[in-house]
């Protein structure tokens, strides 16, 4: 299997092994460099607009059990 020799959009250096896709956009970044959050990898940008979701997720669930 021949390895892409692209760059990490994140850090600029070359994705030779370990790299992840982002679950928003579907960039492949090094692992080292993606943001986790709900069990899921993102990139840089897409992190933030995740996180706002996940958080407004948990919200809801934690609305529904108090009833």
């Amino acid at each position: 299997m021949i390895a892409c020799m692209s760059e990490c959009p994140i850090c600029g250096k070359p994705i030779e092994t370990g790299a992840v896709k982002c679950a928003s956009c579907g960039i492949e970044i090094h692992k080292e460099c993606a943001k986790r959050t709900m069990g899921k990898n993102y990139c840089k940008e897409c992190y933030r607009k995740a996180k706002k979701e996940s958080r407004y997720e948990r919200m809801a669930q934690r609305d529904s059990w108090a009833r």
